[in-house]
């Protein structure tokens, strides 16, 4: 029968805590240290010595057990470059030693030393003296390699048991490079830890600073908004262990218990302690993964708004110019200006027609001496208007054309998704999440009822043991009456058709939509644009002609013959016509710099079209789900995933436990427990879409 571990002994949970934070705390000789409700006394401790070896050795208040524990790397000189170099190579380096020899220090003044922990380069230190001190428990965190060696591939080093963060990147590093077998021992690995570039530190310590509750948990969220809460990341939380014995649970099989009353009420007890209060956890999280999609559903239409808004002051400015600016809305502008360049052209056609009236009436003395011209008004004018018009025509179907694009396509650019959702990405989730909420309730709701039965029958099995043990010494007959025992549903949770796709849903309806934003604007919009530009060189055409026209006015032939030099002398024909020309010319040239302008703005909007819905892209994943609030589901669902991922581990455990025993009652709970345990892993397959 396995003896129930006390839990006041120093376990491994304590050592990785001691390891992973308190050992860089530095505390002075004399003080006290919490972990996990128990209290260690500091009763040495060496720091700054030459080599760089820091340490402390406390002693559980409780049961005396005495730990040293090894700081990890704080110092560049002697720790980094002086030791973790060092650690590559065949020589250990000094802080080995002095760390072998500071154990055997402690040993000799204080006692038998129970145990010896460590984190990252601490971890090898602590490894090292196990090594040497096979009667020692020692447990690291994310430790560092030994030197080529010092290890024994031949020998298992039973006493060494070594955790490692899912998201540290030393010993991931270590492993990958095929330097895994530089640390002795076993190895296991918890679900700490966060996947947050920021968080690198941290989740190689196993902590960050504790409030002022002494709790390790990260902020996610604004405070005030939907979805802010807290992740609980301390390495020694991911530590399952058994319900019954405290030691920690690996995945593999423990040793048998026998199932008396002591140990039914271990595993209600458990039930209402670990279990439980690990799956408030998770409702905690997954609480603040459905608060943040229920926001961003209810944010829908601003977010429509806001794509929309981003696109047309993108679309005018495309064009570089002011004169497009509102060309994606109304176009006001740039109609305007149009209209505008007509009324020029009226006015420079009337100022044409007074010079075409000068030109036909010169005086009779040269009639016969000079050529005869005449500007022909109508023809020259009326291919000039015709391209003004269609260029406000083209104008027109821009500005349609992006209202079109506007009002039209951008809100279906959001939908999608399995039932073809109006907001495809929060619509699926928010369908999803609607099923895990219900699923979650109904785990937690079927743990309570199991708690409860397992708590009844351990009761019941008491009080029947009582009753007989009476009825035995009494010599009355024993009752037939049974307690009351709370009964556990045998249900299965539902199950939910949506995210098949993981949370690459999000990629995918960003990259579905931007293909066909980016199809839209180049297929209506581009050649809009293009023939804008094309007309506007027409413009410039016509009224380079129509200048060359009036300019050819100017050489009537007063020169050349000596009649058209006296009349020149002598007569103000000649300045008349100067006079008309400039008229002319002043509408013409304004129509002509404006029409440029126009050209040059179409053509730069044509051109950065492409560049343009390049960076529309970052943008349309806005609009479909804020990027921050979809990195926070994801990483409450990562942490959710952690927690049921050790629920599984821990009733894998408990089925074993429960398996093979004859009475009628554990074999009820034994079915239970397959039922929770199956729940737990539909929930965990739920939660795990909501983070690949």
């Amino acid at each position: 029968m396995t003896t129930i571990n006390d839990v006041s002994n120093t376990d491994d949970k304590d050592l990785v805590e001691l390891a992973g934070y308190h050992s860089y705390k530095h505390y002075e000789r004399f003080s006290d240290i919490w972990v996990n409700g128990k209290r260690f006394d500091v009763i040495h401790t060496k720091y700054n010595s030459v080599s760089g070896l820091d340490a402390l050795t406390v002693k559980n208040f409780e049961t005396k057990e005495i730990s040293i524990v090894f700081v990890g790397s704080e110092q560049l000189d002697k720790d980094w470059l002086g030791t973790n170099t060092k650690l590559i190579g065949t020589v250990p380096p000094q802080q080995i030693e002095d760390a072998k020899i500071y154990f055997q220090q402690m040993n000799d003044k204080y006692g038998e030393i129970s145990s010896v922990s460590g984190n990252s380069l601490a971890g090898a230190l602590t490894n090292a003296v196990a090594i040497d001190n096979p009667q020692v428990k020692a447990v690291t965190l994310n430790p560092a390699i030994l030197p080529f060696g010092m290890v024994d591939s031949s020998e298992e080093y039973p006493n060494i048991t070594n955790y490692y963060s899912k998201y540290d990147f030393l010993t991931g590093t270590e492993e990958s490079l095929g330097l895994g077998d530089r640390i002795p021992g076993n190895k296991h690995g918890i679900n700490n830890g966060v996947p947050l570039f920021s968080m690198l530190g941290s989740n190689h310590t196993g902590y960050i600073e504790a409030d002022e509750n002494g709790e390790f948990k990260i902020e996610v969220g604004v405070k005030g908004q939907p979805g802010h809460g807290f992740i609980y990341i301390g390495a020694d939380d991911h530590i399952v262990t058994s319900l019954w014995t405290g030691s920690p649970l690996y995945g593999g099989q423990t040793e048998k218990i026998v199932l008396n009353k002591e140990n039914l009420l271990l595993l209600s007890n458990g039930i209402q302690d670990q279990v439980k209060g690990r799956i408030t956890n998770v409702q905690n999280y997954l609480n603040n993964s459905v608060s943040i999609v229920l926001d961003e559903s209810m944010q829908f239409s601003t977010r429509v708004t806001v794509l929309q808004q981003t696109f047309q002051m993108m679309f005018d400015e495309t064009a570089g110019d002011p004169l497009f600016n509102g060309i994606s809305n109304t176009g006001t502008l740039i109609k305007g200006c149009i209209d505008h360049l007509i009324t020029l052209l009226d006015a420079a056609e009337a100022k044409c027609r007074i010079l075409n009236s000068i030109l036909n009436s010169k005086p009779a003395e040269i009639i016969e001496f000079i050529a005869s011209i005449n500007i022909d008004v109508e023809s020259l004018f009326a291919p000039a208007r015709e391209y003004l018009n269609q260029l406000k025509d083209d104008v027109d179907n821009l500005v349609n054309g992006a209202q079109n694009i506007i009002q039209t396509y951008i809100p279906e650019l959001f939908k999608g998704g399995k039932d073809m959702f109006v907001d495809a990405v929060v619509g699926e989730l928010n369908a999803h999440y609607s099923i895990v909420h219900k699923n979650k309730e109904a785990v937690y709701n079927q743990l309570t009822n199991y708690e409860k039965q397992v708590k009844d029958i351990a009761t019941s099995m008491f009080n029947k043991d009582q009753n007989l043990g009476s009825s035995i010494q009494s010599g009355i007959s024993l009752a037939d009456g049974v307690d009351a025992i709370q009964k556990t549903e045998i249900m299965n949770i539902e199950n939910s058709p949506y995210l098949t796709i993981g949370m690459k849903i999000k990629e995918l309806q960003v990259n579905l939509a931007h293909q066909q934003f980016t199809s839209l604007v180049t297929t209506i919009l581009q050649p809009i644009v293009d023939n804008i530009y094309q007309i506007a060189l027409f413009v410039e055409s016509a009224l380079s002609s129509i200048i060359f026209r009036v300019k050819a006015a100017l050489n009537v032939g007063l020169y050349g013959n000596p009649v058209g030099l006296f009349i020149s002398l002598f007569t103000d024909y000649e300045q008349k016509i100067k006079t008309a020309v400039n008229n002319a010319f002043v509408p013409l040239e304004e129509i002509k710099t404006i029409a440029e302008t126009v050209r040059i703005g179409a053509g730069s909007m044509s051109a950065n079209i492409p560049e343009m819905l390049q960076n529309f892209k970052p943008y349309i994943d806005t609009a479909i789900f804020e990027p921050g609030k979809f990195d926070d589901v994801r990483l409450y669902n990562i942490s959710t995933l952690a927690i049921l991922d050790e629920m599984e581990m821990l009733f894998n455990d408990i089925i074993f436990q429960l398996s093979n025993e004859k009475a009628n009652a554990i074999e009820a709970t034994l079915e239970v427990s397959k039922n929770v345990l199956s729940n737990l892993q539909i929930l965990k397959e739920q939660v795990n879409r909501g983070t690949l």
